[in-house]
């Protein structure tokens, strides 16, 4: 009659888990994160790079210092660095919510040899709405396209093995391999998808500095 019982126990609590649909392991789900980066003076920095817990997100802080990241559960620490205004850092300890001040005085980044996050590509469908008010198609990137670093025409995908790197990513534009994309305007665009670290390794030498593949409205997209 005991067995019964408690076999009758597990059943229920197992058949609410599916139907709610949490897994027993609550550190393995994920949460958003977002926050503004800011330095000493109290300005928005840009182009921040984004730490959790000590691994790099391949998340940069946009023009007005904002960013959004999704992380674990279970995580402890969000860090930012900026090469000119130094590094700061905040305990998540729960919120969602979390602004970070960063300090010149310590101008230290993470350990890249202990930033092993999985390098997954990031496919983005552009909103029309937005796409007119781009200027050209490197203010598109850096708005939409999170792991990027984009001055002027030099774009640098953040990777551990390029950082700040010299070199350009692999341009595609649909599917096929281009040298500039200058005169693209950014309105005929559908979709942008990053690729970086194994997701580039298809294309040998060329890719190792990340991939850029940019695909056009057809005109049934128009």
């Amino acid at each position: 009659m005991k067995n019964t019982i408690l076999i009758s126990v597990i059943c229920i609590v197992f058949i609410q888990a599916i139907v709610s649909g949490q897994k027993p392991d609550k550190t393995s789900s994920k949460i958003t994160i977002t926050g503004t980066v800011t330095g000493m003076d109290g300005n928005p920095e840009a182009d921040a790079q984004i730490y959790v817990d000590s691994v790099n997100t391949g998340v940069i802080t946009n023009d007005l210092g904002k960013y959004k990241v999704k992380v674990s559960a279970g995580a402890k620490t969000v860090f930012a660095w900026s090469y000119m205004k130094g590094s700061g850092e905040a305990v998540i300890d729960g919120k969602t919510t979390v602004d970070i001040r960063l300090d010149p005085r310590k101008d230290t980044k993470p350990d890249f040899s202990r930033a092993t996050s999985e390098v997954k590509d990031s496919s983005i469908t552009t909103n029309p709405k937005r796409q007119k008010t781009y200027t050209n198609i490197y203010q598109m990137i850096r708005e939409e396209v999170p792991g990027v670093l984009v001055s002027g025409s030099s774009i640098v995908v953040q990777q551990p093995n390029s950082f700040y790197g010299s070199t350009q990513p692999l341009f595609l534009l649909n599917g096929v391999r281009v040298n500039n994309i200058s005169n693209i305007n950014p309105v005929e665009v559908k979709t942008i998808v990053l690729l970086k670290g194994s997701q580039a390794a298809v294309y040998g030498m060329e890719g190792a500095n990340g991939v850029i593949s940019i695909t056009l409205k057809s005109g049934s997209d128009k």
